[in-house]
């Protein structure tokens, strides 16, 4: 009874949707949220495991939720100083996989965005419970940082929301100026996307 008991165990597990977080969570289950003061409006973030490498820096995407639509990205990571940022990229769950919404040299898009403006709001960092910044980005398998900040990711869904996506209805996205914390642990990660 008991063997057929811890048989069962995980296919029960599994079978469960989200939990709050446990002390520790790999980074492709955890599920980061922020809120708006005086709304009840959430902003979500989720990193998404890649069948391949999502980029030279990570195998993982970074997926924004906003109360109007989804936003994806990559991972990039500069020598020296400059650190981590994202560049934006259509769904990758869309057939063919992903395609880069930037213009050289951040993106392989002929018709893509270059304006150093969106590029210098893309920046990412993660923080530890000490509140100390990760010079890499989180990567499968490894520990899930407790915040994660993209400090002017705001100024450009306000201004450029089209640029950071496909969706052609794209206009002014408002995000409040916040910390994204990390508030629940998925019993599985979500599915890999990709080519």
């Amino acid at each position: 009874m008991t063997a057929a008991a811890l048989f069962l165990l995980p296919l029960a597990a599994l079978a469960q949707g989200p939990v709050v977080g446990p002390a520790t969570c790999e980074a492709e289950r955890a599920v980061y949220e922020m809120t708006a003061p005086d709304t009840d409006d959430v902003w979500r973030i989720g990193l998404v495991p890649a069948r391949n490498m999502a980029s030279i820096a990570s195998d993982l995407y970074l997926k924004l939720t906003t109360p109007r639509r989804d936003y994806w990205f990559t991972f990039s990571v500069s020598q020296g100083y400059a650190g981590i940022s994202v560049f934006p990229v259509t769904d990758p769950y869309a057939e063919g996989g992903p395609r880069d919404l930037l213009g050289s040299p951040f993106g392989a898009n002929p018709n893509g965005v270059t304006d150093p403006d969106i590029l210098n709001a893309l920046r990412f960092l993660t923080l530890d419970a000490e509140l100390n910044i990760a010079f890499e980005p989180p990567m499968s398998g490894e520990e899930a940082p407790p915040y994660i900040m993209l400090p002017e990711i705001g100024r450009a869904l306000w201004y450029d929301a089209a640029a950071l996506t496909d969706d052609e209805t794209a206009d002014r996205d408002p995000m409040p100026r916040g910390v994204f914390r990390r508030t629940q642990c998925l019993v599985a990660p979500h599915p890999q996307a990709g080519p």
